[in-house]
């Protein structure tokens, strides 16, 4: 399983929330909060540019392991608070949705010494 902390390696944690063995399973990107709420499986990663306190309520429900703010967007005050209060980290990069994913697949193969594309 791959882990939360290794994404310091890709990714730039904003809100030094980190939990050296925390796994996550699964990736959801989406940035529609109502729809999320259905769509993210637990133990996830979620890539998204929503920046706002609504995403940490969300990310509670479904047991995200992770945030990932993509194209530069930076987390709002109340965002990075409450993510500080519930313990779910935060990142964020220059890199749209899909280099992010493309990264995080190539991280995963990396890491079971799988031939990368």
């Amino acid at each position: 399983m791959p882990r939360v902390a290794h994404l310091r390696k890709y990714f730039n944690l904003v809100n030094d929330v980190i939990r050296d063995d925390d796994v996550y399973e699964n990736v959801y990107i989406g940035d529609v909060l109502s729809f999320a709420i259905s769509h993210i499986k637990d133990r996830s990663i979620w890539i998204t540019i929503q920046n706002n306190i609504n995403v940490i309520a969300v990310a509670t429900l479904r047991d995200v392991k992770a945030i990932i703010l993509t194209e530069g967007v930076k987390p709002d005050a109340n965002m990075l608070q409450k993510s500080k209060q519930e313990n779910i980290p935060i990142f964020t990069t220059e890199l749209s949705h899909f280099e992010t994913a493309k990264l995080l697949i190539l991280q995963e193969k990396e890491g079971q010494n799988e031939t990368l594309l």
